[in-house]
């Protein structure tokens, strides 16, 4: 069924301040009642055409209408007014110190804003899931809990979701890119640099450890690695698989790999062992570390590693880790920027922003 469509208003012209489903209504030319399904995205059983849930989000986007979280705990029994709630939803695997930097960029956008000298108070919560079921979380797909968000540390069934599932509020994605959403991403030489480095020290026999399942970004590291890996030696790298990506599976993963090396082989035609490790994320470097000691062997005379940078504690491994990858500080900023550009500019275009690659060589890799 087909909902009567009302003849399009010429421009948005809303009451007072922040736009409301009357005043999308009249942008679109459609009933309050369509735009409230469509922006519930209850429209499919209301049986309201594409076309029309098109028009709807579009003039939604154009008039930077949020719904009125505030309002809502008002009717429930709350005191909120001309408030906005920005979440940050990311999966519980996500490490804390990650949570911490976008914490405090996100607060350090705001203040900087317009929406501080606006008679708007800005809210800050942490919404977590579990990796491959984020379309569980409750109010997602209405914006009945929060007015925008970043969303982070997402896997392949999210990102799924994501490509499928318009959200009804703004939304920047951190190191994932999905069609129609804006995202702040890590440069692909994230993964490919790590091999440069390895062949600029003589060193041929190449590993990537990394957790399972991969993420998007993680995906792109290893592939990267291995591509650049196999172009520079002429033979393939190894791939070190852990069941997760804790220190803890970090080390029975590199554990299980070096195990295979501790009998003489003779003639047997077996490869010999690496002589480098790139581990996706520092967490699995650390329990890497602890593997390749058990083994009697040392770093790097023995294997060189190199992690991404994402512990700050990374200068204070023994011996401190060589990193190659991004700022997660810079991460923070460029996501937390985008956001507030999309709740003070209504009607901007989704943008791809990438994140500066940073080098830095220590002793893990035999650089001073």
């Amino acid at each position: 069924m087909n909902m009567l469509k009302k003849k399009p208003s010429a421009s948005p012209s809303p009451r007072s301040g922040r736009a409301g489903l009357k005043d999308i209504a009249a942008l679109a030319g459609v009933s309050v009642g369509s735009v409230s399904s469509v922006l519930n995205n209850r429209h499919l059983e209301r049986r309201i055409t594409h076309e029309t849930a098109q028009a709807i989000r579009k003039a939604a986007a154009r008039l930077g209408y949020l719904p009125n979280i505030g309002a809502r705990k008002l009717r429930g029994g709350g005191s909120a007014k001309n408030s906005l709630f920005l979440a940050l939803v990311t999966s519980f695997e996500a490490p804390i110190p990650l949570i911490n930097h976008f914490i405090l960029a996100l607060r350090r956008e705001v203040e900087a804003s317009t929406l501080a000298q606006a008679d708007c108070t800005c809210s800050v919560m942490i919404e977590m899931f579990s990796a491959g079921h984020l379309r569980e979380m409750p109010g997602l797909t209405t914006g009945d809990h929060f007015n925008a968000a970043i969303i982070l540390n997402t896997v392949a069934e999210d990102d799924l979701f994501l490509a499928r599932t318009p959200l009804p509020f703004p939304a920047v994605l951190v190191n994932r890119a999905v069609p129609g959403c804006t995202s702040v991403i890590e440069p692909d030489t994230c993964g490919s640099r790590p091999a440069e480095v390895f062949a600029g020290t003589r060193r041929s026999r190449h590993a990537v450890l990394h957790g399972s399942p991969l993420t998007q970004i993680t995906q792109s590291r290893v592939a990267n690695f291995l591509r650049r890996s196999a172009e520079l030696t002429g033979t393939p790298a190894v791939e070190v698989v852990a069941e997760q990506l804790s220190e803890a599976a970090g080390y029975e993963a590199m554990k299980s790999y070096l195990k295979t090396y501790e009998k003489p082989t003779g003639r047997s035609g077996r490869s010999q062992r690496c002589d480098s490790l790139y581990a996706v994320s520092d967490a699995l470097a650390m329990g890497a570390y602890r593997a390749i000691r058990e083994h009697g062997l040392s770093i790097p005379d023995d294997i060189a590693v190199i992690g991404v940078g994402d512990y700050q504690m990374s200068p204070f491994f023994d011996p401190p880790l060589s990193c190659i990858g991004v700022s997660h500080a810079e991460l923070a900023e460029l996501a937390s920027r985008q956001l507030i550009r999309a709740l003070t500019s209504p009607g901007a275009a989704p943008a791809t922003i990438r994140a500066s690659l940073i080098e830095t060589l220590r002793a893990s890799t035999g650089h001073d």
